[in-house]
């Protein structure tokens, strides 16, 4: 049996070793801080690793008691209703506007960068100045930005991030017009790679730029549209900054990454906390696979 020629294998197999030894980096950090992280949180949600406790009673298996208290907990349950409210807001208004403004800069004959630099300055934008600027609008007292608008109508200020029927609305406003950039160049993205000859096809039949766009540009753009809704479920499912910075504890704007950020840091009930933590996993989990299933029939990739 003839041994190996160290050196041809080496010519025959040297550009994959280049990609896995760049690869390899990654892949470790990768397995580090989320492998190892996921698993050992996943052990301390069946124990009862409660800082209030522990030190007297030290670590206990209880299973999978705390994933059933989860379901019984009315914070958790009210944040869950208000991010999933808050996921389908913001899908439709950041797709939406991300998509309509795509659509009028692939319009432009001239300026088009100058637009899309100027057009995606709010991703650049952090979430405190974010949440700053919302507090400016609907600042309770007279001096509000729209206080001071509704005070020329006669109408008296308002308590818009404390109301229960305002508060998560009040919240929802700067994030639904100003989260729409990344949307938009993912968009943008993807309607320069639709090929011209299509649109030039189309032309010979219709002069209709809503059918051309519905049977020709939607479409083509079925994989970005797949992204941009998937990127947008897992931002909205994990919303912490508004609730968190603008209406602490208020139960009307209560998101359910900031319930579990609660139960850990300040009722250092960890092992609870993870198994909240597990639970959203898992629901981002099941509507990603929901909805790579339901796009593999419609999505055209060629």
């Amino acid at each position: 049996m003839k041994g190996i020629d160290i050196k041809k294998w080496y010519h025959k197999y040297r550009n994959d070793l280049k990609c896995y030894l760049l690869l390899l980096v990654p892949i470790c950090l990768f397995s580090v801080f989320f492998v190892y992280g996921f698993v050992r949180g996943f052990v301390f949600s069946l124990l009862n690793y409660d800082l209030r406790f522990v030190m007297l009673e030290g670590l206990q298996f209880v299973g999978f008691e705390h994933y059933a208290e989860v379901f019984r907990d009315k914070d958790f349950l009210n944040g869950l209703l208000h991010t999933t409210i808050w996921t389908v807001v913001m899908l439709i208004g950041n797709n939406g506007f991300g998509l309509l403004m795509a659509v009028c800069l692939m319009k432009l004959s001239r300026g088009r960068k100058f637009f899309l630099a100027g057009l995606y300055w709010p991703a650049l934008v952090s979430a405190a100045i974010t949440t700053q600027i919302t507090l400016y609008v609907f600042n309770p007292t007279e001096t509000g930005i729209l206080n001071s608008f509704l005070s020329v109508f006669g109408i008296p200020p308002k308590d818009w991030l404390v109301n229960e029927d305002t508060a998560l609305i009040s919240l929802m406003v700067i994030p639904f017009f100003t989260g729409f950039s990344q949307k938009m160049i993912i968009f943008y993205a993807g309607l320069n790679g639709i090929p011209k000859t299509y649109y030039e096809a189309a032309s010979l039949d219709t002069d209709s730029g809503v059918q051309i766009f519905g049977y020709i540009t939607w479409p083509l753009l079925g994989p970005v549209v797949f992204l941009n809704v998937l990127l947008s479920l897992i931002e909205g499912m994990k919303v912490i900054a508004p609730m968190q910075l603008i209406t602490p504890h208020n139960d009307f704007t209560m998101s359910a990454i900031y319930a579990m950020y609660i139960d850990a840091f300040e009722n250092t009930n960890f092992s609870f906390a993870f198994a909240e933590g597990f639970v959203m996993f898992v629901i981002i989990m099941v509507l990603t696979v929901i909805q790579n299933l339901t796009q593999k029939e419609t999505v055209v990739y060629e």
